[in-house]
């Protein structure tokens, strides 16, 4: 269930990790608490994952934070009331408060919704972005939406495109999740859990005394790598032992 990578197992580096000071217990959501669904709308929690991060965000040793390229209310609303922990949307760019509408991102939508409604696929409207999830349609089709996309946000400066699992989103963000991660840890040492191409810019800015651990298949940057949420749950659980 835990790969090794390098001298110490995934286990071993938790133990290593936990040993010493407080420690950022960081978590994706769709992918690493809850399994891919075809709707996103359909996304759950582990409930599993969703007690363990609960019992942790409790614990003095430890801060957890939640960051999702979901907007924060849908996060709220999906992972319910979790004392103690840091909920952050959008990659890291949502943390409360009023943001008013974006002009680029309102032209963005459009194209996008217009899109969506002709092929039967779904839109995610956030403040600061827009995702396009195709997981469901024709390759053709898919392909087709894509270069649209893509061709759009090429002539609009400050539109940066992020394609992920089944999905592409425009974002005028500044931030991404390895921004926000640093700065909530500080100097503190961060082990980071998640399964998408954007996980990948915290597993980038992790250093030698953190842990990285990649869910799923795929090239990564993660230190440490589980198969799928039970691995997350057996991570969770490793993190809960260690710092009792």
């Amino acid at each position: 269930m835990l790969e090794r990578s390098g001298r110490l197992t995934l286990t071993e580096a938790v133990d290593r990790l936990m040993s010493g000071d407080r420690v950022l217990v960081g978590i994706d959501f769709d992918g690493t608490l809850a399994p891919i669904v075809d709707h996103p709308d359909d996304a759950v929690p582990d409930q599993r994952a969703l007690d363990l991060l609960e019992d942790l965000a409790k614990r003095r040793d430890i801060d957890v934070a939640v960051v999702s390229g979901r907007a924060l209310e849908d996060l709220r609303l999906r992972l319910g009331d979790v004392p103690g922990a840091t909920l952050m949307g959008e990659h890291g760019n949502d943390i409360g408060g009023n943001s008013p509408e974006d002009p680029l991102i309102a032209e963005a939508t459009a194209i996008i919704e217009e899109l969506a409604y002709s092929l039967g696929a779904t839109v995610e409207r956030k403040n600061k972005s827009v995702t396009f999830h195709y997981r469901n349609l024709p390759e053709e089709a898919s392909e087709r939406s894509l270069d649209r996309i893509r061709a759009w946000a090429e002539h609009r400066e400050g539109v940066k495109v992020l394609e992920g699992k089944q999905v592409i989103e425009l974002s005028t963000a500044t931030r991404n999740k390895g921004d926000a991660i640093r700065e909530l840890a500080g100097p503190g040492r961060v082990i980071y859990i998640g399964d998408d191409t954007t996980d990948e810019t915290v597993f980038e800015v992790l250093g030698p005394d953190d842990i990285g651990v990649k869910v799923g298949e795929g090239p990564t940057a993660a230190s440490h790598r589980v198969k799928d949420i039970d691995g997350v749950v057996t991570i969770l659980t490793q993190i809960a032992l260690a710092s009792g």
